[in-house]
Parts: C-alpha cells; structure tokens; sequence
C-alpha cells in the first residue's frame, strides 16, 4: 500500500498542472459562502429569540461577526487578485516541474534512509554515556538510578547539538537540490527531461554544487537551525527540571512558560524560513550564506504580498492533497480488505494504519512542491528583475510587464521555428 500511497502522491500532483486553479478558485468562493451562511443562519436564529435577549444577543454578534469576516475576506481576494492569480500559476509551475522531473522526488526519501543510521548509532552512543556514572538505589524504586557527572553531562549535550547539526545539515542539502533543480529548470526552458547533459536539470549537479561549492554555506545554516533546536531543548529540559522541585502552579510561572515557548517557537520558524530563502538565493546567484540570508529577507519584503499570496495557496494545496491522498488510499484499503481478506473482522484498524503512513508519503512527496513552488517564485522575481526571460514558463508570462513578455514571446517564436 505504499506504493500505490506513492503513485496517488505522483497522480495528484500532476494533476495540478490542469486543476490548481478549478480547484484553488472553488475553495476560495466555498470559503466565502460558508461565512455568508453562517451570518444568514445567525440572524434566521436570532428572529426566533426575544428580542434584547442573551440568546438574541449571542446569534446576532456570531452572525455580525462571520458577516464582517466574510466581508474582510472577500476585500482581501479582491486586492490580492493578481497575487493569488500568480500564486495559482506558480503552483501548475511546480506540478508541471516535479511530474517532468520525477526524480526530485527521492531526494527527501534519501535523505531520510540517510538520517535513520545516523539516529540509530546515537541513540546506541547515547545510551552508552548514560550508563556512565555511579549506580544507587532507592528504597521503593524497581530501577536503581544513575549519578553522573558534570564532564558526562557536559559531553551528551554536546552528543545531541551534534545529532541536531547533521540531521539539520542533511535536511538542508536536501532543500538546496530541490532549489538548484527547480532554479535549473525555470532557466532551462519549460523542464525538460532529467539528465546530466549540460543546461537540462540535473540532480547530479545540484548535488555537486552542494557538497563542493556550497557546503559551508549549508553547513552554516544548518548550524543555526540545530542551535535554535537546542535551545529550545534546553528550555525545555530546565523547565521540567523546575517543576520537579518547583511550584508549577504559579500564574506567573505558567504565562512566562507559555510566552517563553511561543518566542522560541517563533524565533525558529523565522530561522528556519530564512535559511530555505537563503539557499533559493544561494542556487540562484552563486552567493555566500549571509550575503543570501539578507538578499532573500530583503526580497520577501519586498514581494510580501506575492510570497504571503504563495504561502496561502499553497497551505490550501498541501491540505487538499493531503485530504485527497490520504482518503483515496483509506478507501482503497478498506475495499481491498473486505473483498480479499473477508475473515478480518475489524477492517477499520488497518485501514487507520494506511492513512497514517498515506498521510506521510504525501506529507514527504508535497514537501518537495511546496519548496519548488518557492524557488520557482524567486526565479520569476529575478527574471522580472532582469527584465523578463526568454525561458521562463508559458503559465508565467503573462504575469511579466508587457513590454518583457513581447520581448519574451518574440525570443520564444524563433526557437520554436528552428
């Protein structure tokens, strides 16, 4: 069932070439008509209270407020109509770049069998260095415990940045092959097939500029991801230690643990989402990490209403994908069992089974789109920068300025004669 989690993966994400925008547009007005039953279904159930009531006062403030969200809703489709068109035409960009370019999709598997070795010896390492130390028992207690010392401490949490650095720098060459292939493709003329050949997307050589030109770069990024993680984790760490021995019941204690999470929680997404824009940047101009980390942040401000129209629809794409995936192989599994196996009693069990490893391969499989739906974005932005592009995608000229999409399409109509 693996397999066919991965083929329904594939199927729907090529489908976006042709249904992105049916269905991006569909959920928008489904969207805006829900908030405008809700209003409607509000104020036919405040007519039956009293009027001045607590009840009739409760259904008209509910209605009132899905009426003004669905207002403010419908404003906002309508000022950012270009975006969202653009984003739309981004996302058949990255189905039609991942369908053509299929073997994008292993590079996140592989970087996950890559991570699995690593994650077993640390754990058989770290198990290693908690067992060092002085053994004592305590009375009523069925495992003795283990005194360590201040140098064993010291070394596990250096064991465990460590842990958080390479997974962080593997996920990370993961996410610049993804943006070096996406970019390549953007550049090279509607996508063509994968091979190593010069001027055609190559993983090879998105891997080559990985780990021979750019790994400091990544390795720096990645140390920044994995030194966020740790903090976090520290945190974490002193407050279970706190409430130990503490009064965890304190108010006040309880909103700076809550306000400190969210901080750290934000602090890294921001870090996160800055090292992705970085490495776009990076596969793009050849840059340093610092140099990208600031040419990219500059950028989204810059296109913030692009990159947040992007963001949008793609949340929208991902859930949809995820729902149909994960519902398609559900359905499958529970037919096949029923009719194969009629002795199992309970088909339900393992068809919950299937839509939690479904729910995975999509997850894993949408990433690798989500993230070129990003480094497409960037590219276009450069390309509109430089004053439009001969390469650039037919969905996506006619989001450049007119004079760049004629120079454009009129670049275009001589290679197509030769």
């Amino acid at each position: 069932m693996a397999f066919v989690c991965i083929l329904i993966s594939l199927l729907y994400i090529w489908l976006l070439k042709w249904i992105t925008k049916p269905l991006l547009y569909a959920s928008m007005m489904i969207i805006l008509v829900c908030f405008l039953i809700m209003a409607a279904y509000g104020y036919v159930v405040a007519q039956s209270y009293e009027k001045d009531s607590d009840d009739w006062k409760m259904a008209m403030a509910g209605a009132i407020t899905c009426g003004i969200i669905g207002l403010l809703y419908a404003i906002c489709i309508c000022c950012c109509w270009k975006n969202i068109a653009l984003g739309a035409s981004i996302m058949e960009c990255a189905s039609e770049f991942v369908a053509s370019n299929a073997r994008i999709v292993l590079v996140p598997v592989i970087a996950y069998v890559v991570v699995i070795p690593i994650f077993t010896m640390w754990v058989f390492v770290a198990v290693h260095l908690y067992s060092i130390g002085d053994v004592t028992f305590v009375e009523d207690q069925f495992l003795p415990s283990i005194v360590q010392k201040k140098e064993t401490e010291y070394i596990f949490w250096f064991y465990l940045f460590g842990l958080l650095w390479i997974m962080a720098f593997i996920m990370s060459c993961s996410q610049f092959i993804i943006a070096a292939c996406a970019c390549m493709w953007y550049y090279s003329g509607q996508g063509e097939e994968m091979s190593d050949s010069p001027y055609e997307v190559s993983v090879c050589k998105a891997f080559r500029w990985a780990t021979w030109y750019h790994c400091g770069s990544i390795a720096f990024g990645s140390f920044l991801i994995a030194l966020i993680q740790l903090i976090r984790i520290i945190f974490e760490y002193i407050i279970y230690q706190y409430e130990k021995v503490g009064n965890k019941e304190n108010p006040v204690y309880k909103a700076f643990k809550c306000v400190a999470r969210c901080i750290l929680w934000c602090l890294d997404q921001c870090v996160k989402f800055i090292t992705k824009n970085a490495y776009i940047q990076i596969a793009l101009h050849n840059s340093m990490f610092c140099k990208a980390a600031w040419d990219s942040f500059c950028l989204v401000l810059r296109h913030v209403g692009r990159f947040s129209s992007a963001s949008m629809i793609g949340a929208i794409m991902m859930l949809l994908g995820k729902g149909t995936i994960m519902g398609a192989s559900s359905c499958i599994t529970y037919i096949l069992i029923q009719n194969m196996y009629p002795e199992v009693t309970q088909p339900i069990i393992g068809t919950v089974v299937i839509a939690m490893v479904s729910y995975l391969v999509g997850s894993l499989f949408l990433s690798v789109f989500s993230f070129s739906c990003t480094a497409i974005l960037h590219s276009f932005i450069l390309a509109e920068d430089l004053g439009g592009n001969a390469h650039s995608p037919a969905s996506l000229l006619p989001f450049l300025d007119a004079n760049d999409n004629e120079n454009a399409i009129r670049k275009k109509e001589p290679a197509a004669e030769e």
